[in-house]
């Protein structure tokens, strides 16, 4: 794997993290409080003191991963604008994992529905905030702007 590639997902992954619990943090508190009171955790964590902390931010460091993945493949012949590309893989990662994940929490009677779906409109918001570094951590090949 390209050291260019390592960069890519670690900063897109640090970004992710940082936006979404900024946006969890300031915005989103207030639902996320209620929602403990509604819907309380089952169970707690198997996992303690600092794996359960790395495993809270695992989840973008791999949604990072395969957005970038997808962006490298299909930038060969991409002949459009690069944001436009990132914004197109974004959507795909996003659509393929965040409200899938929670809407299965919901389903599960893990989290209310109203903070499932603020949640899930963060992650997107995270998403486009970050897309425009996705050109130029791993610039196109074969041309794209």
């Amino acid at each position: 794997m390209k050291a260019r590639f390592v960069i890519a997902v670690a900063m897109v992954g640090l970004l992710l993290n940082l936006t979404g619990w900024a946006g969890n943090v300031f915005l989103l508190a207030s639902m996320w409080d209620r929602a403990v009171i509604l819907a309380p955790p089952p169970m707690r964590s198997p996992f303690g003191g600092v794996v359960h902390a790395l495993l809270q931010f695992f989840s973008d460091f791999v949604f990072a991963f395969v957005w970038c993945l997808v962006y490298r493949l299909a930038s060969p012949g991409w002949n459009r604008p690069g944001l436009q590309l990132a914004l197109i893989s974004a959507g795909i990662v996003w659509l393929g994992g965040v409200p899938m994940c929670y809407l299965g929490m919901v389903n599960g009677g893990y989290l209310p529905l109203d903070i499932s779906i603020a949640t899930t409109v963060l992650a997107l918001g995270t998403f486009v905030l970050v897309a425009p570094l996705l050109p130029r951590l791993l610039p196109l090949r074969d041309g794209g702007h």
